[in-house]
């Protein structure tokens, strides 16, 4: 996989907290701590998209019924 070079710009409290993780032998560099975050930011949001979709999907559906059954509701 290809890595690409951004910049990102964060809170002086951010970079001392991801330190901190770097201190504490969880990661070995800033850009590691980032990838992780990033990584599980997009699992997570990813959920996320994909329950919003299965709800609208499931509303579509009930609208199509109720829109099947608008002829039998006529008196």
């Amino acid at each position: 996989m290809d890595n690409d070079r951004i910049t990102l710009r964060l809170p002086d409290i951010y970079l001392r907290q991801i330190d901190i993780f770097i201190k504490a032998g969880e990661f070995s560099t800033r850009s590691e701590v980032i990838r992780h975050a990033v990584n599980e930011f997009i699992k997570n949001y990813s959920d996320r998209i994909l329950e919003k979709a299965d709800t609208i999907k499931k509303v579509q559906e009930l609208e199509a019924a109720v829109e099947a059954m608008a002829p039998y509701n006529k008196k």
